[in-house]
């Protein structure tokens, strides 16, 4: 039997090459570019490859359609299962067919790289000068009905779950009439000087219909969606200049000036993410100037905070607890700058806001806690916000944190709750939702 250490390669990802391969047509400054994955665990079981010496995967795509190739080579590869896992066997890992599950058919192992002729899809909606280059860059809008659309997807996407944690392919086989109007599509390309275009990245948007309590009488369908970003990918040779940020911009502005989209969220967003639609949502808002005094007054008065939060929350077309977030964190900036006459009272009131929210949240959970405990993980809880809010704003450069000045309010909330705590504010995000309670019961932010 062979030992499973002297066939397994522990980094899978250190075998695994990507690169992105310039068409012969492109201007002599378009170099080729490589690069490793970041995640193999959805391909191999702890993101180790079993059964070959020396192994190399070379994944390439031509830079402008994604057109792909894989080649797969090695020294040796064993012919039967071996090692021992525990007192199993350990199954071999078949590299080559594990990929082509997420490639066009056909796949070759060499990549072509005759002269481009390629022009991206749909319409452009945006486009933004190069910083270091001649070249700009082009924002398009199509959906994956558009033939040329569903090739460059069906191309690329096996970079989807090599890039993103939770990333999956999409099932490009379902009925055109629905590819049309259930998925939107955002390509990002830069167009260089010699009229040629290069792939930066992409954005898929599924469309759900929009349903409230007020639909269930009806006959007739809904006729606004809820816009849920589904795949989210920037080519890692032009991650850190700006472009996802400027991609997630768009696409929001896009959505914001139509009347069929009722809202805007993201599936299962990473932590990279979250951190981006953050900026972006907090600078929006703070473009639009929505946190002034009498706003700061009206959301810490319970019983007229609904509406504000309502209203606003409609025209921004954001999920409650995003919003409610942002809120929270422009709302924390504005008391700190501005230091009022009332500042300690309310700091004081924008603990209880904060937490009315993280109750309601955590509300199942923290109903099974003795009442004193109860009030600690909700302030705990809070505590976390709050800290993560001041982070946040010292990263932004903020005045807030930079002035900041020491509460003299209470900072710890009695056992008791107030009557009144829970305002009649609901949320509204289908994205969220609550894990069973354990031993060591743990609140949400």
């Amino acid at each position: 039997m062979a030992d499973s250490d002297e066939w397994t390669i522990p980094n899978a990802s250190g075998a695994i090459t990507i690169s992105l391969i310039p068409p012969s047509s492109f201007p002599a400054s378009k170099s080729a570019e490589s690069f490793h994955p970041t995640y193999t665990h959805q391909f191999f079981e702890n993101e180790a490859i079993y059964g070959y010496k020396n192994l190399a995967v070379n994944l390439k795509f031509r830079q402008d359609d994604m057109s792909p190739s894989l080649k797969v080579t090695y020294d040796e590869k064993l012919s039967a299962p071996g090692g021992s896992n525990g007192g199993d066997e350990v199954t071999i890992d078949e590299v080559e067919d594990v990929f082509k599950e997420y490639l066009p058919e056909g796949t070759p192992e060499s990549l072509a790289v005759a002269p481009s002729t390629f022009t991206p899809p749909g319409t452009i909606i945006h486009t933004y000068p190069s910083t270091s280059t001649s070249s700009t860059f082009e924002i398009y809008h199509t959906n994956l009905s558009n033939p040329t659309a569903q090739a460059i997807i069906k191309n690329s996407q096996l970079l989807v779950p090599l890039f993103i944690e939770a990333g999956s392919a999409i099932d490009l086989s379902d009925p055109e009439e629905y590819l049309r109007d259930r998925w939107d599509v955002f390509f990002l390309y830069e167009h260089l000087s010699n009229d040629q275009f290069s792939f930066v990245g992409y954005c898929t948007v599924h469309k759900y219909w929009y349903f409230t309590l007020n639909h269930m009488d009806e006959k007739e369908f809904p006729h606004q969606y809820r816009a849920r970003v589904s795949q989210f990918l920037i080519l890692a040779p032009y991650q850190g200049n700006q472009h996802g940020k400027t991609l997630y911009e768009i696409i929001v502005d896009e959505y914001l000036s139509s009347d069929r989209v009722k809202e805007i969220v993201v599936e299962d967003p990473s932590d990279r993410f979250e951190k981006l639609r953050d900026l972006c949502d907090y600078q929006r808002l703070k473009k639009q100037s929505l946190i002034n005094d009498e706003a700061v007054e009206t959301l810490l008065e319970r019983k007229k905070s609904r509406e504000w939060i309502d209203t606003e929350r409609a025209k921004a077309k954001m999920p409650m607890r995003q919003f409610q977030r942002i809120i929270e964190l422009m709302l924390l900036e504005h008391i700190l700058i501005t230091k009022g006459p009332k500042y300690d009272e309310q700091l004081e009131r924008y603990m209880t806001y904060v937490k009315d929210r993280l109750y309601r949240h955590n509300k199942d959970i923290l109903m099974q806690l003795e009442r004193e405990e109860r009030s600690e993980k909700l302030h705990e809880t809070y505590e976390r916000v709050h800290s993560d809010y001041e982070a946040y704003l010292a990263t932004l450069g903020s005045v807030a944190v930079q002035t900041k000045k020491a509460s003299k309010g209470k900072r710890v909330i009695a056992g008791k709750r107030p009557a009144g705590f829970i305002s009649t504010v609901e949320e509204d995000e289908e994205e969220e939702e609550l894990l069973p309670p354990t031993k060591k019961t743990k609140v949400t932010k």
